[in-house]
Formats: C-alpha cells, sequence, structure tokens
C-alpha cells in the first residue's frame, strides 16, 4: 500500500511539471515568411513574445554566401545550412533581444521571459529555425533538403522540439537543433533517428554525445 501511494505521488508530480509526462503536447506556432522585410522571430520562451525583423539586402548577402559555391552533397550542404543559420542569429540578434541567448534553459521562475528577455527555449528554438530555413528555400539556396514539421520527443520528466529536413534523394529526416548552443553558434544537426534515441528520463539531452561506450555497443 504505502509503496502503491508513493508511485502515486510521483505521477502526479510528474504530470504538474512544465514539459512533463503528464503535459499536452504544445502545438508549435508556424508563423509564414514570405520577405527579408518582415521576419517572425519568436522569444522569451514558448514564443511568449514575437518581433518581426527586416534584414537589408546587403546582410541577407552574407547570408546566402555560405551556400556558394553550390554544394556538391546533401551532407555537404546541411554543413552550409548550420554554419547560415549560425549567421542568421548573429543577424536577427543584432535587431532583437536574442542576442542575449544562451544555450539551453535557465534556471525555472516565475516569469522567465521578464527576468531573462531575449532567452529562448526549444520551442522558440525550432519555430525560428524553421523560418530561417524557408527562407533559405524560398530564396532558392538550399536545393538537396525540404524543410519539415518540427520533431518531436517526450521523456518520463519532460519534452523537446528541433526543427527538421529532410534529404531529397534519400528520404532521411535530420534534425537542425539550436537549443544546445548559444546564440550565433552553428546548431546541432544529425539523423532524426538518433536525436529521438534518448535518455527514457530526459528528452533534454544532445544524442549526438553520447558515451563512447553506448556508442560502441550501438556499432557507431
Amino acid at each position: 500500500m504505502k509503496k502503491s501511494l508513493t508511485l502515486l505521488l510521483v505521477a502526479v508530480a510528474v504530470a504538474g511539471l512544465p514539459g512533463g509526462a503528464g503535459a499536452g503536447r504544445v502545438v508549435l506556432p508556424a508563423p509564414g515568411v514570405d520577405s527579408l522585410a518582415a521576419i517572425p522571430v519568436c522569444h522569451d520562451f514558448g514564443c511568449k513574445r514575437m518581433a518581426t525583423v527586416q534584414l537589408p539586402g546587403i546582410e541577407w548577402q552574407g547570408v546566402a554566401g555560405w551556400f556558394f559555391p553550390r554544394a556538391a552533397t546533401p551532407a555537404e550542404e546541411r554543413a552550409r545550412i548550420a554554419r547560415a543559420l549560425g549567421w542568421m542569429e548573429v543577424l536577427i540578434g543584432r535587431r532583437t533581444p536574442t542576442h542575449k541567448d544562451l544555450a539551453l534553459d535557465l534556471p525555472p521562475g516565475r516569469d522567465l521571459a521578464d527576468m531573462f528577455p531575449g532567452q529562448l527555449d526549444c520551442i522558440d528554438e525550432a519555430v525560428n529555425t524553421t523560418t530561417y530555413m524557408k527562407l533559405f528555400v524560398l530564396n532558392g539556396l538550399i536545393k538537396h533538403h525540404t524543410v519539415v514539421e518540427a520533431a518531436y520527443r517526450r521523456s518520463l520528466f519532460n519534452q523537446h522540439w528541433a526543427a527538421q529536413i529532410e534529404e531529397a534523394r534519400s528520404g532521411k529526416r535530420f534534425t537542425v537543433d539550436s537549443w544546445f548552443r548559444p546564440n550565433g553558434y552553428p546548431p546541432v544537426v544529425q539523423r532524426a533517428e538518433r536525436w529521438h534515441d534518448l535518455n527514457p528520463l530526459t528528452a533534454l539531452a544532445d544524442e549526438n554525445k553520447r558515451p563512447f561506450w553506448r556508442r560502441l555497443l550501438r556499432g557507431e
């Protein structure tokens, strides 16, 4: 009886955690973007605040420059996408509080958006990264991939989102996860299967940094 009560209390506690096992899956906003004159940018946790940024053509050329000469392979294009995204964050950060964004989330508080203006959680990161990649597609910079819906994973205690692309030739999907790094750094790009293969206790881990023994056992 005592053991059953303990398990029940644990389950209730987990259900009450933000992003916990009992929390409903959040539907990510999908702001449209069709112009460099009006780029929607989420920030301050869960897209609590939205800025609209106009990017001058001369600065956009600096972003586009990461894609030239054209990538010969999908792998090369993914590397270019990551570097271009890092530079997009720098340019956007010059016009919004997002230049203050640190890696991961900050310690929990009652109102993180007011305590740490400019900080992004994984929802903000997934939405913004998707928006920027759609701009790359719109301007003909990406040819080996398509931008698809954000990836989602859930563990016992929390949940996590990341932007996602699909390789046109093979249909393989790759997550593009900016949450693990500060503003202006290239995101972590990895196979979606690896990203989803998480620790059952936490979704807030970079599966690209598995312990050596685990990679060895899996033949990686």
